[in-house]
Parts: C-alpha cells; structure tokens; sequence
C-alpha cells in the first residue's frame, strides 16, 4: 500500500506541476491578450486551456487505472501496468517540462513585447498630442471633405474660427453652413474645375481664391491639398490646408503698385537711365537712355557692359572708379563728367550719377546729356573773352558791383577814377565813388536794379576820384546775373566837358533868344510905325479909292506887326498859338471897320501852333478876307454874321472864313479877279501850297486847305 499511495502522489504532483504551468500560461496569455487588443501579436503561446484539459485528463486516467490496478490486479500484470503509468506520466512530465522551458522564454519575450507596445503606445499618445496642437497652431485650417459641390467638411481644424469667422461645428457635416457658400461667387467655379484636374491627374492641387468670412469681409486664401484613393482606386476624401494670404495679396498688390510707380518714374525721369550689377552688365535701361546711346533696350539688357560705351579718353577714370566703389563707396565721385559713344559714334558729353540699389549689390547709373551745356559754355567763355577784350577796348568806362563792393571793372574806369591797381579797386566800398548829393538816388536805383533786373533810364550825376576831385558823368546801368549773382553793370563816361560846353551854348543861346525878341520887338515897333505912316498918309488924301488902298496896307502890315509881338511875348520863339492870334486879329479888323452890333463875329479855332513861315500868309489871308467881309457882304447896314474857323485834320489845315451877306455875284471869276486883295489871297495861297474852293449859297464861304511849311533857309 504504502508503494501504490507513493505511485498515487507522484502522479498527483505532475498533475499540480501541470495545472501550475497551465495558469502561468494562462496569465501570460490572458496579459497578452490585452494588450494586444489593438495589435496584432508577434508570438503565440502554446500553453491553452485545450491542452491543460488534455494533459487533466491523461492524468486523471492514469490515477483512476492504479487505483484500478491495485484492487484488481496481481502481480505481475500490475507491474505492466505501472510501468506503462510510469512511461506516460514520465512522457507527460517531460512534455510539461519543455513547454514549461518554453512558456517561460515566451514569457519574458511577451513582457518586453507588452513593455514595448506600451512604450510605443505613449509615443503614439504624445504623437497625437504633438500632433493635434500642431494642428490648433497652424496659421489657417487643416480639412478632410468630400468631393461634392457643396465640399462637405468632415474635419476642420480649430483655425477655422479665425479664417472663417465659423466654429468647426457649424461648417462640420454643412451643419449650419456649407464651405461652398463661402467662398466668393465669382471664384466657385474656378476652384473647382481646378481641383477636379488635380484629381483627375491624381496631383497635387495649388490654388489661391477669394472667400466671405461671417462678418461679410473679403479675405484671400491659398489651398493646397490632393484626393485621397482606395487601393481600388476609388477616391475616399479631398485633405488639405488652407490659409489666409490676405495680407501677402496686398503686400504683393502694393508692391506691383510700388513697382509700377518705381518703373513709371524710371521711364519717365526725362533722364537716360540704367541699372546695373558688380559685373557691370546693364540689367535695365529706360527709354531715354535709347533716345541717349540709339542702342535698344534689348540690345543692352543683359547683355552689354555700360562702361563699353565710355569714350577711350575716360575708360580707365571710369574702371578705377567701378573697382574702388567695391571696396570703398566713398572714396569715389558719385557724380562726375565724362564722354559716351553712341551706336552711331557720336561722342557726347554726360554728367553721370552712380548710387547704390538699396539691399542689393546692384546700382543705377543715370546719364544727363550736357553737350549743349558744354558748347553753351565754351560760347559763354568765348563770349566773356569777347566781352573783357570790348571791356578794356572800349571808350567808356565799365564797373560791375553787387551794390556794395566793386567786382569788376576796365582800365578806363580806374583811370577815370584815378585807381592804381585793381586790388585797390576792389577794396573800395561803392558809396565812396559817389558825390554826396547823389548817394539817396543811386542807391535807390541799385537796389531795383539788383531786384527786378533791369536796366534804368541814364541819368547824370557826380563821382569822386580817388584824390578827391569830383567829375560830371554819364550812366547807364543795367541788373543782371553776373556768376550766379545779382550784379549791377554800370557804363559811365566824363561829361565834365560837355557840361560846359552845354553851359556856354545855354548862355549863348539865351543871349540869342534875347537878341531874337528884340529883332522881334523891333520888326513890330518899324511894322507899327509903317501902319502909322499910312495912316497918317491916308489924311492926306481925299481920293476914297486911295484911302482905301492905303487902310488895307495898313491892316495887313498891323497883322503882321502883331505875329512878331505874339512871337516877342512867347516863350517858344518858333511857333505862336495861332487861334488866340486869330481872336485878336479878328477883333481888330472888326474894330478897325467899325462894324456895328448888327454884324456878330464866330470864332470856331482850334489850338494850333503854327511857325512864322506859315502864320504870317495865313494871318493875311485872314485879314484880306475878313475885311472883304465887312466892307462889301452886308449893305444898307443889314445884321449878319462872319464865321471863322480853323480845324487840325490828319495831313492839312482847314481854314473856313464865311458870312451870310449878299455874296459875290456868279459873274466874277475869282481866279481872274483883279482886285489886290483877293489877288494877294490868291497868291498866299499858292505860297502855302494850299487849295481854296469857293461856295455862293447863303453868303460866300472860302474853304482854304493847306500844311504847315517847314523853315527854309535863306542863306
């Protein structure tokens, strides 16, 4: 018994042996099992409630044939039996042993499995982590959608708020509103023909369109993003991102505005320009510099070097110049002269200016066409030349001073002046060559000369010289720019001698004048007496017809007498105001006559002056027909009038003498008439190459045109 008990534990232990390596598995099974719900397992374990229950059972069967054995069999066939246990358990023992080997390598490989998934589980968790912030901090919004027209979102990213105005939630699924409607009604069906050929090629899609935000504002957004396919192909969801590049839009819209400004101005600076890099190749050049050079854009862009088109002469000057730019900017001439050879070999000379392209290594060279200048200023030398020489050539003296001090002057002026040197010139204040009387008046007509530039009426004034002698002279002066400035010219020569030259002719003259009235004086004082004489003579005679004759003598001599006492008392002993002659005249006659009150005289004269060489004829005349007036229009004491009158026309003279008497009968021929005074009218006329035209309608009117005569020399 005690054997067959000893037989019955052995196999009962193999069989706790064997429950025991069955949980392990089991646990090891159950723990990897969980965690690896989400992966797929790389070892199996062999362990398994299916093997556990065999092994259970083959044990159970070999404790119930020993129990079996022992009550029913003797030996030896109990011994067979035994042995038989005895291999099976000894089979089973060894296979529980190496599973067991097994199970245990299997398990530590499940434990750094379990650690790792576990590891890999955390670094897929902070993936995630790391991932979805990313996506929160993204400048604009990560999708997923479909590919229908209303682009149905099924993922957009929390900077949806900021692009869109809208919550995720209420773009997610069209909840409240679809993606479509929010982007820009004239850009639909761009977007989406676009995207629709991205995924037809199965490419990528880049597009830049216009969306309304939930406050209705306008905002630009780029997109780019591709379709997402089955392994069949099928195309599952558009992904992408989408941002706003409002911002950029205007930067690129302002900087094509700024671009065009700059460009506007670099074509229409009026200046020849160009742009150039370190290697001296042009890379931009402006219309004028076309019109400069005759080189076109195209020929020099990229192409040719500016520095080619320097003339040979300055070559060198201008490649030093390139080079220590380089390395010292400032060390170089920003702006100098030089010469350029155009496309037809013309030379011309240029101011050039080179300046730095900010943020670049590239610089603009702009080229002034100053070759007009050039000749206009080898003229001005030539002309300054011209005018020194005429300045020490001339016969007058020349000073030019800015209002205060001498600039320039001739050699006639510093002799004139009495100046040695033309350093002492210049160090003697203006005001110094002015003679006192004269100082408010000059500096008076400096000071407008120096503003307004201009030249000034000569006048005459006093200068002193250097000794302190004053001289009488002459000026004229002029303003004008002399170097840059304001400047006066003053032209003045010494009229020290003319002035008394003047001053002696005036005394002459005045002695003349004086001898003049007197002869003037004395024609009228002897005409007087002439007029006395035939009166007196008259009273001799008692002949009617010679007193007559001797009575008209007398006026015409007493209207001449009166011009020379007209020509005595006036202050112009070449002219007399001869309507106030005529009044006198006039008055005379009708005094001399005794004509009544019953015949009025009318005076219509203008102010005319007229020379002794015509007054004294047309004062005869006067008088012949004023006195024919009196003596023959009006008889039997009849009332009427005499008109004279004296009008100034264009060219000639009008003097009308008419009256409204009985007038001359048609029978007489006033060109044969053979009285003396109408005969002496006849012949005054023609000696002031006049005309006379005669009218008998209502009385006589004699109608006298004629012109002045000029003085005639007698001698």
């Amino acid at each position: 018994m005690p054997k067959k008990w000893g037989l019955f534990e052995f196999i009962f232990s193999l069989y706790l042996i064997s429950n025991s390596d069955g949980d392990m598995a089991s646990e090891i099974t159950q723990s990897h099992t969980e965690n690896n719900k989400a992966n797929k397992p790389k070892y199996g374990i062999l362990s398994s409630s299916f093997s556990s229950s065999l092994q259970l059972c083959g044990i159970l069967a070999a404790f119930f044939l020993i129990i079996w054995a022992n009550y029913s069999l003797t030996y030896p066939n109990l011994i067979y039996i035994e042995l038989m246990v005895g291999i099976t358990v000894f089979l089973i023992f060894l296979h529980q042993a190496m599973a067991l080997e097994k199970n245990k390598k299997l398990y530590r490989n499940a434990k750094e499995e379990v650690a790792n998934l576990k590891l890999t589980e955390k670094e897929l968790n902070e993936n995630q982590r790391t991932f979805e912030t990313l996506i929160s901090n993204l400048p604009g919004v990560v999708y997923r959608c479909r590919n229908d027209l209303n682009w149905t979102m099924e993922f957009v990213s929390e900077g949806c708020l900021e692009l869109t105005g809208y919550q995720p939630e209420d773009i997610i699924m069209n909840k409240n509103v679809s993606y479509v409607d929010l982007i820009h009604p004239k850009d639909q069906q761009m977007v989406w023909d676009t995207i629709q050929k991205a995924l037809k090629e199965n490419k990528h899609f880049k597009i830049t369109y216009r969306i309304i935000t939930a406050d209705s504002k306008e905002k630009h957004v780029w997109e780019q993003g591709r379709g997402i396919f089955s392994l069949e192909g099928d195309l599952i969801a558009l992904e992408g991102f989408i941002t706003d590049i409002t911002k950029r839009k205007k930067a690129e819209t302002d900087f094509k505005k700024s671009e065009l400004y700059y460009r506007t101005i670099f074509e229409n600076t009026g200046t020849a320009t160009l742009i150039f890099g370190e290697n001296t190749i042009v890379s931009l050049a402006n219309s004028e510099f076309e019109k400069l050079s005759g080189y076109l854009k195209q020929e020099m862009e990229g192409k040719k070097s500016w520095i080619d088109l320097i003339a040979e002469e300055d070559l060198e000057m201008v490649r030093n110049y390139h080079s220590l730019r380089k390395i010292n900017p400032e060390s170089v001439p920003q702006n100098y002269e030089t010469k350029l050879i155009n496309k037809k070999g013309d030379i011309k000379d240029v101011h050039i200016t080179v300046a730095l392209v900010p943020n670049t290594k590239n610089r603009v060279v702009s080229f002034l066409d100053i070759s007009e200048r050039k000749k206009t200023e080898e003229s001005l030398k030539e002309s300054e030349n011209r005018y020194r020489e005429l300045l020490e050539n001339s016969f007058d003296a020349v000073v030019i001073h800015d209002g205060n001090n001498v600039i320039s002057a001739n050699t006639v002026a510093m002799e004139l002046l009495g100046i040695k040197t033309p350093e002492e010139f210049m160090n003697i204040p203006l005001i110094e060559f002015i003679h006192g009387d004269y100082h408010k008046t000059v500096m008076e007509r400096v000071q407008k000369m120096l503003k307004n530039g201009e030249t000034l009426p000569p006048i005459e004034e006093k200068f002193l010289r250097a000794d302190g002698t004053s001289i009488d002279v002459e000026v004229l002066a002029t303003g004008f720019t002399y170097n840059g400035e304001n400047a006066v010219q003053v032209v003045f020569r010494d009229i020290s001698r003319r002035k008394k030259i003047e001053k002696d002719i005036k005394a002459s003259l005045k002695e003349k004048e004086l001898f003049l009235k007197e002869i003037h004086h004395r024609v009228k004082n002897n005409l007087q007496i002439i007029s006395s004489l035939l009166d007196l003579q008259g009273n001799y005679v008692d002949h009617k017809e010679t007193v007559d004759v001797l009575h008209g003598s007398k006026d015409r001599v007493k209207s001449m007498a009166m011009i020379h006492d007209m020509l005595y008392q006036s202050v112009d002993l070449a002219n007399i105001d001869f309507s106030n002659y005529m009044k006198n005249l006039v008055q005379d006659l009708f005094y001399s006559y005794g004509a009544k009150n019953n015949i009025k005289p009318i005076i219509d004269a203008e102010e005319v002056f007229l020379n002794i060489e015509t007054a004294i004829p047309c004062g005869l005349i006067i008088n012949e027909l004023v006195s024919n007036s009196l003596k023959y229009a009006f008889s039997d004491n009849k009332s009427g009038e005499v008109f004279i009158g004296l009008h100034q026309h264009d060219k000639y003279l009008e003097l009308i003498i008419a009256d409204n008497g009985i007038g001359l009968s048609e029978d007489i021929d006033f060109e044969n008439i053979q009285t003396l005074g109408l005969q002496l009218v006849n012949m005054l006329i023609n000696q002031l190459e006049g005309s006379m035209e005669l009218e008998r309608d209502g009385g006589t009117t004699f109608r006298i045109r004629f012109k002045e005569l000029n003085y005639k020399r007698r001698f």
